[in-house]
């Protein structure tokens, strides 16, 4: 799916108030320092007689370890931006959700309202006939909506960005 009609449009705002930027690996990194400490915790101060509860430390200190490892490697490795709201200093996170056909119309209308919880209160689907996507943070909310057609999204109108969260 193509978001570069939503990104062009948050990134379009006045003062630079919304900017790419690569997600940070400090949390993986402060995870997998974390099953490191476990790991040591077990081998130096858990008496080995304590089955219990040095295999619990060894199982959970393993398996932050390997997230921490794994997640960390593959954020290195990606070249993605995401939405940054400087005003906001937070990434803007990303939601979509689904719906009928049927209900292009009424979502359309509820966004140039500007009434969401119209939105919210909108029953849902698992199937991705149309969908729409939400970036949000504390300072602000952008929508797109896309409909799934010749296997393929395509954009349904131009993306909505309000400065109310």
């Amino acid at each position: 799916m193509n978001r570069e009609n939503i990104y062009k449009a948050l990134y379009a705002l006045p003062q630079g108030v919304v900017t790419p930027k690569r997600e940070s690996i400090a949390r993986e990194v402060m995870i997998l320092v974390l099953g490191i400490a476990l790991l040591t915790i077990n081998f130096m101060l858990v008496d080995q007689s304590a089955d219990t509860l040095s295999m619990a430390l060894l199982t959970v200190g393993v398996g932050m370890m390997l997230y921490g490892i794994v997640v960390a490697a593959v954020r290195v490795g990606n070249r993605r931006e995401v939405p940054y709201d400087n005003e906001a200093k937070s990434f803007m996170k990303y939601r979509e959700r689904y719906y009928d056909r049927g209900f292009i119309e009424p979502i359309t209308r509820a966004l140039e309202r500007g009434d969401y919880e119209a939105i919210e209160i909108m029953p849902t689907t698992n199937i991705a006939a149309v969908m729409l996507v939400e970036y949000r943070s504390a300072k602000r909310r952008a929508y797109a909506l896309y409909e799934y057609g010749e296997e393929e999204y395509r954009a349904i109108g131009k993306p909505y960005i309000t400065n109310k969260a």
